[in-house]
């Protein structure tokens, strides 16, 4: 059972991130500055030109006169993240930020400083009717172009993400997500952060690229995704990776999210007074597709294997992981297989091979009466 990790401690800012035990970003959980509110917090949309509209969202203030945020362009609909310094003049520099290049602050850059930078960056004033105006520049350029922004309130709740994918080093990839709700695009991003998925830091990303450009065929072979269910306010993704050593070694597993709060839902969904109940419909299932499996299969088990399939169960203290929703109006959850002297051939034969699952009308019986889940009836 894959361990989906929901802590997130940023350090100083975004840029320079660490790789700890535990992957950090999953909720991106930012440490603010209480001490001094920044009055730009908050959602906004505008242009740049009058030609390229977007949303921007400066979200925390991680201290006196740093804060961070993300942006996107509704053409492309790609997050990009943002970090900042509150100049003492009044003005407020907005820098993106790559992760593949995360250094946070380059030399010369903010008031004072030279123009030209490897980054593009705004740099704003806050207006009297709560706007924000100023020019963006472009990367390596001198070129700066106005930019005009007014506060924005989403209407209505989030129905649907906008998909998208990035890659890294030209050969890692992770799916991107966007809302009309900024902060909840800002979970988005850091919920399928390409390290909390891969559980590698960046660091480690490009040294596997470069192992394999110089043709080592060994080691992290990245992330692959599907999502199975984008509508309601709910959104499904299954993914993949493989690590290859002396064996090729796979992780399938599955989040779904909540998009009108950007939090995950889990299997803790599951009204508890109906619990033993889900679990009795699980194991039933279950039972049926082991027999089945078994009965059909045309592989030579052997009695060790046979017996560790007809040990299997549900059960208070083996309960079902990994919850999906599927296009075909189930929602269904997996059984890992384990038992004493599995072969690591038979552990790959059974992944993700036991999975029950609902209708929609047949899961509702087990919810909770405020999950989030109702809305797919």
């Amino acid at each position: 059972m894959r361990i989906l990790y929901v802590a997130a401690v940023l350090l100083t800012f975004w840029g320079c991130e660490s790789k700890t035990t535990t992957p950090a970003r999953t909720a991106a959980a930012l440490t603010t500055d209480t001490t001094r509110t920044a009055p730009v917090l908050g959602s906004y949309e505008g242009s740049i030109a009058g030609k390229y509209p977007f949303r921007l969202a400066i979200t925390s203030q991680l201290n006196k006169t740093e804060v961070v945020g993300i942006y996107y362009y509704l053409k492309q609909q790609k997050p990009i993240r943002l970090w900042g310094t509150l100049a003492p003049n009044g003005e407020i520099w907005l820098r993106e930020v790559d992760p593949e290049r995360p250094d946070t602050v380059a030399a010369g850059w903010g008031p004072g400083g030279k123009a030209r930078h490897p980054f593009a960056y705004f740099r704003l004033r806050q207006q009297p009717q709560g706007g924000l105006a100023g020019t963006w520049q472009a990367a390596k350029s001198d070129k700066q172009l106005l930019a005009q922004l007014t506060p924005y309130h989403v209407s209505g709740p989030v129905q649907k993400a906008h998909v998208s994918e990035r890659t890294y080093f030209g050969e890692f990839t992770a799916p991107e997500f966007t809302v009309s709700d900024m902060d909840i695009t800002e979970k988005l991003y850091w919920l399928f952060y390409i390290e909390d998925l891969s559980e590698q830091t960046l660091e480690e990303l490009q040294e596997e690229h470069r192992n394999h450009k110089s043709g080592e065929f060994q080691g992290y072979g990245g992330v692959s995704s599907e999502v199975t269910y984008n509508d309601r306010g709910l959104l499904s993704v299954s993914l993949r990776d493989e690590y290859t050593a002396a064996n090729v070694n796979s992780r399938f597993w599955t989040k779904v999210v909540d998009l009108r709060t950007g939090e995950g839902l889990y299997e803790n969904e599951i009204d508890p007074a109906k619990r033993n109940a889900f679990l009795a419909a699980c194991e039933a299932q279950l039972q049926q597709q082991l027999r089945e499996y078994i009965r059909d299969s045309t592989s030579d088990f052997d009695s060790t294997d046979i017996a560790g399939l007809r040990s299997q169960h549900i059960g208070p203290g083996n309960p079902p992981d990994e919850m999906q929703i599927e296009a075909n109006g189930r929602i269904s959850f997996n059984h890992s297989v384990e038992y004493d002297m599995m072969s690591n051939f038979m552990r790959k034969m059974y992944a993700e091979q036991f999975r029950v699952s609902f209708t929609f009308a047949e899961m509702a019986r087990y919810l909770k009466p405020n999950s989030p889940l109702r809305r797919l009836l």
